[in-house]
């Protein structure tokens, strides 16, 4: 029961999140983040659960800070939905990665998972509300539908830009690139 009011804690703020950034009504608080640090943070908490599934758990973190000016409430709000997505899909033995990688102009998270991977027409709509949960609602694992819808919305907000495709561990990559800095902040 405990689990079951926690699922719909999240889908409701979830939902209300989701409704805010189509009203354009997310107030966001940026300023500088070590991404690879917050991520590590996350880390902590990500491995944790994995072990408890019996799932590999894998860092790629850079040992030097990747700064971007962000908002970290969001980014790690980011950062779980889409490592609660990867973990309810990742059979037990099988990895889910957390990766984060700088560029010139910005910095990419990433979350790569050894499940059921992701089809061409997936990748197409993985970000709009409740589609992916619409295709596998009684065939695999799913969650709310909102979430992934709420990631691309939020990397937009922050300036960024979501994507999905095939990771090289056999499952699904989502990534979310965020600029250095959040355009006119």
């Amino acid at each position: 029961m405990l689990r079951e009011s926690q699922r719909l804690e999240r889908l409701v703020a979830d939902l209300l999140d989701l409704a805010r950034l189509g009203a354009a009504d997310v107030r966001l608080v940026p300023i500088d983040v070590d991404l690879a640090a917050l991520a590590d943070d996350a880390a902590v908490v990500w491995s944790a659960r994995c072990e408890r599934e019996g799932v590999v758990f894998v860092r790629e973190l850079p040992s030097s800070p990747v700064m971007v000016r962000t908002d970290p409430l969001r980014v790690r709000q980011i950062l779980d939905n889409l490592a609660e997505n990867a973990l309810r899909v990742t059979p037990a033995g099988r990895p889910l990665v957390l990766a984060v990688r700088a560029d010139g102009t910005g910095a990419t998270l990433e979350v790569r998972d050894g499940g059921p991977g992701l089809t061409p027409d997936d990748v197409a709509v993985a970000f709009e509300p409740a589609a992916l949960y619409d295709r596998y609602r009684g065939v695999r694992q799913v969650g709310t539908g909102v979430g992934l819808a709420l990631v691309g919305r939020l990397a937009a907000r922050l300036g960024g830009r979501a994507s999905a495709g095939p990771a090289p561990e056999g499952g699904a990559r989502f990534g979310v690139w965020l600029p250095a800095r959040i355009p006119g902040s």
